[in-house]
């Protein structure tokens, strides 16, 4: 049930009509069936119906309205004759559907089977023959009304049965209202009630899926290896045991299919085509979704007989096939579609070996624990003999050394300090021992190796290319090398970022390649590595390289910098710019590209997991990402030292030495403070200073004791290729720590990645190397001013360009909750007049409107040179690569599409634009 009740209201009345006028179109058809007016005027119908129905989230009605449309616009291309059966298909199906608006609107169930009704709708292109072949189907005089006992029902939402006249009944689509219990479960999904089960289906199905994935990935560059097809056929025929033995039956059913597919591959039956390649990606997607439905009880919306239907295609009628387009997200899309179900291992497979040694340090551990208790009671034992002493002292004038070498509570005492003290040494270190021996027995179970995040990455490499044409070689290196399972969590968004930005931004097509000397074949390279202190990942690609220019334009429109700032300072200085929130040098917005969060993403997580990024660049030649992360999260090694009274930390591997400076060695070089460091000049400046401390209470003093210290300590560190010193007051000594994680309100403070609590029970800040150099290098440029932009005070005013009711209602009160001022209009050509008599900052439009298309509308503005810069959004259902393409070429700044919608993606581009 559609909660808000004003779209609700506006829904039950767009629907309505568009029922309404397709009945009525569907009777006139009956009589003119070649009439391409009433047809088109159908297929538009339809298509606002479902284009209203998913805005407001009712997806049922909006799957049978797109297949209701396609069976429109095949009878238009003459692929399916309008016969009597295709007639009463459609009427049936606009029953349903009328039904199903009645409960988005009512919320009382009218136990409509959607997937029973679009099953009837899929039979028109399956078996177009059935009304010549004596199967008895009821026309449309064979229907009568049934007693609803609804008061409010509407007239046009009809509940039908098949006449009792009728011979020989075809299967009943819809249920008779009276046979309707209304406290009944509505038919449930796969999903694994007991938990323990649940746990190891999804734990082996998730293994099964990743070898089968790898394998196909393998039989692309080896289709006649019998040994792979063995290895395949092993794993589909596991997995689909597995689903059978917990009674995951749709799982079942597509894994037999697979499972017959490569036996047919492997028999010779069936050639390993792309398409053959497509399908079985395709159906083991639906497999991965339907297996997560199964273990959390969440609805993936898989149509498992639509899936089976394209498996089967592979090797029977692949003409039949191709009139049936796929439901399953694409490994481009799932990390856009799986929001709010991020990459998660919540279980993972460990030698017992690794078990035995940890349970044998927790029982040192606990036998410690014991003598430590014991010490605590040795401890009261002494505490109770001062006392003791002090009460025959005060009794004692005079205490001289005969006294003292004989006295029984002396003795006692010093033999149980002494004991005590012993005691506490050795417990302490064997402590610490098993502490550190703990610790690493637990790091080590939580180590998987990176493989399990690069093996996703070849197959979004693969659909990526083919989809924007061109052709590109992953490369895998260092798949063996083991990271925290945490961190693999966190840094496959980020990978995934990462080999979208190279393909979209950095890859050439093959003729462009062709043109430049090099091979049509683009490399992308993907290494992970460990050193002593860190675990790298690394992307590389040899394309077009990052446009220095470009940079500079987009960080200057965005005030990031001025041009004169941005002219002195270096290009490792430039290219961390593309990491800032919504930078992009793409003209053209979709939800995929070009909204500048990919790379954003990119250095949010790295933050997160306390590391940093560098980037390296050579135009023409290729670009490198070059991730560096802690080998663990929690604990890590600092320099401690202090600065205006306080004491800070930083981490111990950006730090390169410790120095003593003079204030003669400092000099200034293009207004910047530096030292000459074995011929290299590096810049210094003042901790105090960029963590803007030079308020403190101590700040006086502190600098009065520099200026009577002749040297002063100097920490160099390096981030990436860039080195830099840092004047403290005093350096202490080396720590290792556990970081606390930070509340949400601080959590992104500039210069701080997280903080520590010492052994004093201080809390200590530790510094973020990476901001105290960006904090530097601002610090160095600052002689340039940034003139500050003016405040605009009126409201920004948007067109919206909307024929359908209640997407434009929700458009609008989602635009005027976020303080746009709205304007409307109802289609392209009264959007058109209405922006030539009023000021507007920017226009929203759909696409498929009457009079004047979305399309038309913005070629038609691009015309005038007064608007070339004014923002238009198309906002559509038609998401098909041509179509973006044409919204690209009609001049559009950003296409999102409806069934995708997302108010915060349309809000975020639109305050980029404007």
């Amino acid at each position: 049930m559609i909660e808000d009740e004003e779209l609700r209201n506006l829904y039950k009345i767009s629907g309505e009509e568009c029922l309404q006028k397709l009945e009525a179109g569907l009777l006139h058809l009956q009589k003119y069936p070649l009439d391409e007016a009433t047809l088109e005027r159908l297929r538009r119908e339809a298509h606002s119906l479902k284009g209203d129905s998913k805005i407001v989230g009712v997806e049922n009605v909006a799957t049978l309205t797109h297949q209701v449309e396609e069976i429109f616009l095949s009878i238009k291309r003459r692929e399916i004759i309008f016969s009597p059966d295709v007639c009463d298909r459609l009427y049936q199906g606009l029953d349903a559907i009328g039904l199903l608006v009645y409960e988005a609107v009512s919320g009382e169930s009218t136990g409509v089977d959607t997937e029973q009704i679009l099953e009837q709708l899929m039979q028109v292109f399956l078996e177009p023959q059935l009304h010549d072949t004596g199967t008895e189907v009821a026309s449309i005089q064979d229907l009568r009304i049934v007693e609803t006992g609804l008061e409010n029902l509407p007239t046009t939402l009809a509940l039908v049965e098949i006449a009792p006249e009728v011979e020989q009944e075809p299967q009943t689509l819809l249920t008779p209202l009276a046979q309707i219990n209304h406290n009944a479960p509505q038919p449930g999904l796969n999903f694994i009630e007991d938990e323990e089960l649940r746990d190891i289906y999804q734990v082996a199905s998730e293994e099964h899926l990743d070898k089968l994935a790898n394998g196909l990935q393998y039989l692309q560059k080896h289709p006649s290896d019998e040994a792979i097809l063995e290895h395949l056929l092993r794993e589909a025929h596991s997995l689909k045991g597995d689903s059978r033995s917990v009674g995951v039956e749709n799982v079942t059913t597509l894994t037999h299919q697979v499972e017959e597919i490569f036996l047919g591959i492997k028999a010779s039956e069936i050639i390993f085509s792309p398409d053959v390649c497509d399908r079985l990606y395709q159906g083991l997607d639906a497999i991965g979704l339907l297996v997560y439905e199964a273990v959390t009880g969440e609805s993936s919306g898989i149509d498992t007989e639509q899936i089976l239907n394209q498996l089967l295609g592979a090797v029977s009628t692949p003409t039949i096939q191709e009139s049936l387009p796929l439901p399953v997200k694409t490994a481009t899309q799932l990390d856009q579609a799986e929001i709010g179900q991020p990459y998660h291992t919540d279980t993972i497979r460990v030698q017992t070996r690794h078990f035995d040694a940890l349970m044998s340090q927790a029982e040192e551990l606990t036998l410690t624990k014991t003598a430590i208790a014991y010490t605590a009671t040795e401890i009261e034992a002494m505490a109770t003999l001062w006392e003791d002493w002090k009460a025959v002292s005060s009794e004692e004038k005079y205490l001289d050394s005969s006294f003292l070498n004989t006295n029984p509570y002396v003795e006692r005492l010093e033999k149980t300090i002494n004991s005590l003290r012993i005691s506490a040494q050795e417990n302490s270190t064997k402590l610490d021992i098993i502490v550190g021996e703990l610790r690493e027995k637990i790091y080590t179970l939580r180590l998987v190796p990176l493989s399990t995040v690069f093996q996703l990455l070849p197959r979004i490499v693969r659909d990526l290319a083919r989809q924007q044409s061109k052709q590109v070689e992953l490369i895998i290196e260092g798949g063996e090398t083991t990271a925290d399972k945490r961190i693999l969590e966190e840094i496959k968004d980020s990978l995934m970022h990462m080999v979208r930005n190279a393909i979209d931004h950095g890859i050439e097509t093959p003729a462009e390649r062709e043109q430049l000397g090099k091979r049509a074949i683009a490399t992308i390279w993907l290494r992970g590595y460990r050193t002593p202190t860190n675990i790298v990942i690394e992307l590389a690609d040899d394309g077009r390289g990052l446009d220095i220019e470009k940079i500079k334009q987009t960080a200057v429109k965005r005030g990031l910098y001025s041009p004169e700032e941005l002219e002195i300072m270096t290009p490792s200085q430039i290219y961390p710019l593309i990491l800032a929130s919504g930078f992009s040098t793409r003209t053209f917005i979709t939800e995929i590209s070009g909204r500048g969060i990919g790379l954003d993403v990119v250095r949010t997580s790295i933050e997160r997991l306390q590391g940093n990024i560098q980037i390296e660049s050579t135009p023409g030649e290729g670009c490198t990402f070059r991730i560096q992360l802690n080998t663990t999260l929690g604990i890590i090694n600092v320099v401690l030292l202090e600065v205006e009274g306080i004491v800070h930390a930083l981490p111990i591997e950006f730090v390169q030495k410790t120095l003593l400076i003079s204030q003669e060695q400092i000099y200034i070089t293009e207004n910047r403070a530096t030292i000459d460091l074995n011929g290299q000049t590096v810049s210094v400046a003042n901790l105090a200073d960029l963590l803007e401390l030079s308020n403190s209470p101590v700040y006086a003093y502190t600098a009065k004791e520099q200026q009577n210290s002749r040297l002063r300590s100097c920490i160099l560190l390096k981030v990436g290729e860039e080195q830099f010193g840092l004047f403290v007051d005093r350096i202490k000594y080396t720590q290792e720590i556990v970081i606390k994680p930070q509340s949400q309100l601080l959590k992104r403070v500039r210069n701080v990645m997280g903080a520590t609590i010492l052994g004093s029970g201080e809390v200590c800040m530790i510094l973020n190397p990476a901001d105290l150099l960006k904090s530097l290098q601002q610090q160095n440029t600052s002689v340039v001013s940034i003139k500050p932009r003016k405040t605009i005070q009126r409201k920004r005013v948007i067109l919206l360009v909307e024929d359908s009711i209640p997407v434009r209602t929700q458009e609008k009160r989602l635009l005027e909750k976020a303080g746009y001022e709205v304007a409307i209009a109802v289609d392209g050509l009264d959007g058109y007049n209405k922006l030539k008599n009023g000021d507007f900052d920017a226009i929203i439009s759909d696409v498929e409107m009457p009079n004047l298309d979305g399309l038309s509308l913005t070629t038609k503005i691009r015309q005038h040179e007064e608007y070339k810069a004014l923002p238009i959004i198309l906002v559509t259902t038609l998401a098909a690569d041509e179509d973006i393409a044409r919204g690209s070429e009609a001049g559009a700044n950003a296409y999102i599409i409806k069934s995708n919608f997302n108010q915060d993606v349309l809000l975020e581009i639109l305050g980029r634009l404007v």
